[in-house]
């Protein structure tokens, strides 16, 4: 890396000084416009380089699109060029010359990047903590409606689940599962925390973005942090930039690329005829060859004709530019996704409207940023009170519903087909027809506003004190909609009257902040101190209302329905804070970073309200340390570096240490109606902080001068008190059935590695980056009894993992009457054919007590590859993730491979167990399933492997030669393939989808992410 000359050039000031005042006074030529374009070796233009006259004031900073030009008052001393990233380049003023492009060299080492933290910044080489850095402008290339999506195999320890459903929110966890609630990170934007979603914001709209993993990171945040932070910085202007506009856009097409195999109607019927037979019971008419009702004219696909191919697109336009003092930046966006569902959903739209603007007059500087969103989203799915008996998302419903089923009946009343008890005798849903029927949205219409002040209260003799003053306001409307006509569908699914539910939820948000930043260097010392207060008001309002029996034609509003209720709930809190840091840098060589956060929660007692949260971070530059002998041509930059600290969470709901009481007792005195109060929830009035502590060692290196980068991290969390609300018996009489406490304490422990590997070669650049990340969890308490707590199919008990798989353990199928007596007693219906599960106890009974645990629900593996590539104009992108090491329960696939019931079935049932196929692993068909062969087990595909790797990304891009149209400055024109293939071996459609804490591995039902394939373009004027 080229060493930066700081020596002041006293020749060169005084010439510039001469000319400028001979300028001045009118003895020497006007000045003179130098202008040029700042590129790197790929040719890509570079915004942001400053370009300065040494000396003088005179400078200016590159556009978007690399050019710049400034005023020199004569052809003498040299220009400039600097930027962080990039290495310094000093070009000489030659007399005649006016253009000077230039083209600058990456400093591949890094170690002067800026990397935001908590309330500042920091040199990438002088951080003590695990903070990760996310490559926005590779992850941009991943079009989705949720910037937390970017976030997915881009770092070691973070892992994302999703749904491929549009307006879909991941579930994002930084280095596991540590509490048994809200277990999503903290979103920063713009220095003020926006909660545990971001949906509403454009991914367009980012500049930078990094994850604080440990404590040494997060503490600064206190009792937010607890589940790791996400910092966002939003795009800003820059000073002396003329208007600047860019547009990119996109369009592509979605399509479900996964058929689930499911049975036609010759097999179908044949199963449910063999299900009947088996148990001595007549055929069901609808499958009955000698029955006038037998159906042989109806044979519905209905992943055929319930899944589409469908559109997405982004368009998004931004106006940057700047002057002396003052800079701004607008965007607009759009997002739209229609949903690959026939219906009305699911899809998604987003507008936004966003302003920075900053502006500094001498020691004062201010800014803002305002956001705007409103959102459309038709949500899949539907009303619970109508559509009883736990039914799946409406996808598996779409996947198992038979096939002698019709789609449209213009009998029914809404004219779509469903089944009848005298023909089909299943409960089978038209997944199609409630699409079609039901209407369900939410609209949601966000302002996020942020406002700050800067005073430079001291700036002399190497002291900086700078005052900040720092405001937010965030405030989400949103209306939820679900209008139910009257319908029929047949057996089971049918309603007279049509209902509707309209209501309004309105969250606001409210920060004041007020932070002292001190900064002095002085010999080999450099020290930072930081103290500040802040205070934060929410609060939410939830109104609904509901009403029935519309006349048709329908005109669906609440006045005109009947039995109409309505409700409503307002809940408020508060966080109050106090926070203090200083880091320190002797020599550079020993690094220290000390955080303290002090918070007080207005959803804990007074007597438990407030919570300390430290954390102490050290680290050590080898490579600067005389006895460090290794040249820095084979090791550049070696940092070992160690944090331990205290973090908190209080993401629970308000009130709950308070109980409440109910006024309108009726009491009878002596024949006299009385009316009086009783106590009617039981609450834990002691609960206090949920805290964790984290401890991380980790090795940065960069080798052979930036060639090749790496990071090797162990980090040990232990959350205690986790906040978790325990069931009651109703006996109790509590309306509240599950009051909140402090239970459990969970450890999670783990390695991560990154490396990356960058080469140029010519007009050749490549670079490929990997990164990997284990994970081991372990319960260490369940509260006072350690009670296992139980999900689906899962068990979560001391000294295991949370929601590992648990169930009986098979050993074969009986062959024989012989060997079901031989065999421990089962069930009195166990007939050969039947599942044998192993009797653990050796009691000759299986019943509970021969359950084991049968693997593990948690990835314990997880990883990320990253390859980029250019040649001249042509850039290459792939970009692949995935994870391995875990098991999932498929409630789809179970439920078509179920060996009773008669809905439609997986095409693996055709190798059940008959008289004639005894070599098989799946048990025999036999209504009401006596021998329980569907309960939890390690049978054949109940616990299916889930190891995966999806190439998400696959891009090819190519940047149209400068100038080649008039008006346009840069034009690059791209084909993308997302989600293109997903490596798997599970029999459902999505491996990472989305669970609960204690059941992380049961599959209830994702829908389907599907494959797209877009065009974009991206213009600079």
């Amino acid at each position: 890396m080229q060493r930066i000359n700081l020596k002041f050039n006293w020749r060169s000031a005084l010439i510039v000084y001469m000319a400028l005042l001979l300028s001045h006074l009118g003895w020497s030529q006007q000045s003179t416009q130098i202008k040029g374009k700042v590129t790197d070796k790929k040719g890509e233009p570079i915004p942001g380089i400053s370009v300065s006259l040494p000396g003088s004031k005179i400078g200016t900073t590159s556009d978007l699109n690399g050019f710049y030009q400034v005023q020199v008052p004569a052809l003498i001393g040299k220009l400039v060029f600097t930027n962080v990233g990039y290495i310094k380049k000093e070009v000489p003023l030659v007399s005649g010359q006016f253009i000077y492009d230039v083209t600058l060299e990456e400093d591949l080492l890094g170690l002067e990047e800026v990397v935001v933290v908590g309330y500042g910044t920091q040199r990438k080489a002088d951080i003590t903590g695990s903070v990760a850095t996310v490559d926005v402008a590779e992850s941009k290339k991943y079009l989705t409606n949720d910037i937390s999506q970017l976030l997915q195999g881009r770092s070691p320890g973070i892992t994302v689940n999703s749904d491929g459903q549009p307006g879909a929110s991941p579930n994002v966890r930084i280095r596991g599962v540590s509490t048994f609630g809200n277990a999503q990170p903290l979103y920063v934007v713009d220095g003020v925390p926006v909660g545990t979603s971001i949906r509403d914001f454009s991914p367009n709209d980012i500049e930078s973005m990094q994850v604080l993993k440990d404590a040494s990171a997060g503490a600064i945040y206190g009792s937010m942090a607890a589940n790791g932070v996400v910092i966002i910085t939003t795009k800003q202007g820059k000073k002396n930039t003329p208007l600047n506009i860019e547009y990119n856009g996109s369009y592509g097409v979605d399509k479900v690329w996964q058929r689930i195999p499911v049975l036609k109607r010759t097999d179908y019927q044949l199963i449910a005829n063999e299900v009947r037979t088996n148990a001595g019971l007549p055929l069901i008419p609808g499958n009955d060859p000698s029955s006038p009702l037998f159906i042989d004219n109806v044979d519905t696909d209905w992943q055929k004709e319930g899944l589409k191919n469908e559109s997405r697109q982004n368009h998004n336009l931004n106006f940057m530019g700047g002057g002396e003092n003052t800079t701004y930046n607008l965007s607009f966006d759009y997002l739209g996704n229609d949903g690959t569902f026939v219906g009305n959903g699911p899809s998604y739209d987003r507008y936004t409207a966003r302003i920075n603007t900053t502006a500094r007059k001498g020691i004062f500087k201010v800014g803002q940023t305002f956001t705007y969103t409103h959102s459309h989203e038709n949500t899949l799915t539907y009303n619970n009170t109508i559509l009883t008996g736990s039914r799946p998302p409406l996808v598996i419903d779409l996947v198992e519903a038979i096939p002698t089923q019709m789609i449209y009946d213009p009998n029914n009343k809404g004219g779509f087909g469903g089944t009848e008890s005298n023909i089909h005798d299943v409960i089978s849903l038209n997944a199609i027809a409630i699409n079609s029927l039901f209407e369900n949205y939410t609209d949601v219409d966000r302002m996020f506003a942020t406002a700050y002040g800067e005073i430079d209260l001291i700036n002399k003799n190497g002291h900086s004190l700078r005052y900040k003053l720092n405001l937010g306001y965030d405030k989400t409307q949103a209306r939820d909609y679900a209008f139910q006509p009257a319908f029929d569908l047949g057996y089971f699914f049918h309603s007279n009257i049509s209902r509707l539910d309209d209501g309004q939820r309105t969250y606001t948000t409210g920060l004041v902040e007020n932070t002292l930043n001190y900064e002095k260097k002085f010999g080999k010392h450099a020290l930072t101190a930081l103290i500040g207060q802040t205070y934060q008001y929410g609060s939410a309002l939830v109104r609904s209302g509901h009403s029935e029996a519309f006349t048709e034609p329908y005109f669906p509003i609440l006045d005109n329905g009947s039995n109409k209720t309505a409700s409503g709930t307002i809940d408020e809190n508060a966080l109050s804070s106090y926070l203090g840091r200083i880091t320190y840098n002797y020599d550079d060589k020993y690094l220290l970073t000390a955080n303290i956060r002090r918070d007080g929660s207005s959803r804990f007692s007074p007597s438990n309200r407030f919570g300390y949260f430290p954390s102490i971070a050290l680290g050590w530059k080898l490579t600067n340390e005389p006895f460090f002998k290794v040249s820095k041509d084979i090791v550049s930059d070696l940092k070992l570096r160690a944090s331990y600290g205290k973090l908190g969470n209080q993401n629970i709901g308000d009130y709950l240490y308070m109980s409440y009481i109910n006024p309108n007792i009726v009491y009878n005195f002596n024949g006299q109606k009385v009316f009086g109060g009783l106590q009617t929830s039981l609450v834990s009035p002691d609960i206090k902080w949920e805290s964790k502590v984290t401890s991380n060692i980790g090795l940065d290196g960069i080798l052979l001068n930036g060639l090749i980068d790496f990071t090797v991290e162990y980090y040990r969390n232990k959350t205690t008190d986790i906040l978790v609300g325990v069931p009651i018996p109703g006996s109790t009489g509590s309306v509240n059935k599950a009051p909140t406490v402090n239970t459990g304490s969970l450890q999670n422990s783990g390695f991560e590695f990154m490396a990356a590997y960058n080469k140029t070669q010519g007009d050749f650049n490549f670079s490929i980056a990997a990164n990997v990340s284990t994970i081991k969890n372990k319960v260490l308490a369940l509260g006072d009894n350690n009670e296992p707590i139980y999900g689906a199919g899962s068990k979560t008990e001391i000294g295991g993992e949370v929601g590992q798989h648990f169930g009986y353990v098979t050993e074969g199928i009986f062959q024989s009457v012989e060997e079901v007596n031989a065999h421990a007693f089962q069930s009195a219906g166990t007939a050969p054919g039947d599942l044998k599960f192993k009797d653990l106890n050796g009691d000759h009974v299986i019943n509970a007590d021969d359950r084991a645990y049968l693997g593990s629900a948690i990835p314990g593996l997880n990883y990320g590859l990253n390859f980029t590539a250019s040649y001249k104009k042509i850039d290459f992108t792939l970009f692949a993730s995935g994870s391995s090491g875990f098991k999932i329960n498929s409630r789809m696939y179970r439920d078509l491979m179920l060996t009773t019931d008669y809905i439609n079935r997986h095409e693996d049932i055709l190798e059940r167990w008959t008289p004639t196929n005894t070599n098989t692993e799946i048990p025999r068909l036999v209504a009401n399933d006596p021998n329980g062969n569907g309960r939890d087990s390690d049978r054949k595909g109940w616990l299916q492997d889930g190891t995966y790797l999806r190439i998400n990304t696959v891009s090819l891009g190519y940047t149209l030669p400068d100038k080649l149209i008039k008006g346009v400055q840069r034009l690059r024109v791209y084909a993308t393939a997302q989600n293109l293939y997903t490596f798997q071996s599970y029999k459902g459609y999505n491996p990472d989808f989305t669970a609960g804490v204690f059941e992380p591995g049961f599959d209830f039902g994702s829908f389907p992410k599907p494959r797209t394939l877009m065009l974009g373009v991206q213009v600079g004027f």
